[in-house]
């Protein structure tokens, strides 16, 4: 049988093709939808930062800071601390105990009003320093006299750049002498932060017994700066006695 096609059939088929075109151009128009990515909103859990501190007696000592908070293991006891204000060093306390860090060293002591409170451990030297230098070196004397072993080595590194005013003690040492005799080594833990390399800095040594004083330096020693080094060997010269001229 055939088929007969009007002039509005004819025109309907073409307007269907057409649309079926328009259709498929469109869909092959249309971007893919990308994936959803993945988004990972666990929050990553702060790290304590670990130092560990050899103490008098050779007592091991574990502090862990976070932000404004601090751990501290001591023996078998831990102490859970908050920052609490500070001229000097780092301050944290519980209300009852108080960790002082200050530099590579700190303490341990009960916390009171008046900040005297019982020394619970004392010296505190962290194993792995931190960005610091030393200055090194010896202390001695030429005289031919014997020190009794409660004698005090003090040895001082201090800002010198200004004549007009008293120099800025940088670090300090203080040496128990016991059984030893001269030359006494020392060694100065220096924050790098402290130093300018503009100015000037000099080592100083004193010899005390009890509260007398028996040998002092009595020239400059520069270090660190303007080419200078960071091991000198000071030589003290005998006090004047009490009296004398």
């Amino acid at each position: 049988m055939k088929m007969k096609f009007t002039r509005y059939s004819i025109t309907a088929f073409i307007l269907g093709m057409c649309c079926l075109g328009i259709a498929e151009a469109q869909e092959s128009s249309t971007p893919e939808t990308p994936p959803m990515e993945k988004h990972n909103n666990v929050k990553k859990a702060a790290e304590w930062k670990q130092f560990t501190y050899t103490c008098e007696g050779g007592a091991k000592l574990g502090v862990y800071l976070r932000n404004q908070m601090a751990k501290v293991r001591y023996g078998d006891q831990t102490y859970f601390m908050k920052q609490v204000m500070s001229a000097d060093g780092e301050r944290y306390s519980d209300g009852k105990v108080v960790w002082w860090g200050k530099g590579n060293g700190g303490f341990l002591q009960e916390d009171t009003p008046d900040g005297n409170g019982k020394m619970i451990v004392k010296d505190c030297k962290l194993d792995k320093p931190l960005n610091t230098q030393e200055v090194t070196g010896t202390v001695t004397y030429l005289q031919r006299i014997a020190l009794p072993p409660n004698a005090v080595i003090q040895v001082q590194l201090a800002d010198v750049s200004r004549a007009d005013a008293p120099a800025n003690i940088i670090a300090e040492q203080t040496i128990n002498l016991g059984q030893r005799q001269v030359p006494v080594p020392f060694s100065l833990t220096v924050d790098p932060a402290k130093i300018d390399s503009k100015h000037t800095y000099s080592v100083s040594a004193k010899v005390t017994v009890g509260v007398e004083l028996r040998f002092i330096s009595d020239q400059s020693y520069p270090v660190l700066t303007n080419g200078k080094p960071s091991h000198v060997d000071v030589v003290v010269k005998q006090a004047a006695a009490p009296g004398g001229n």
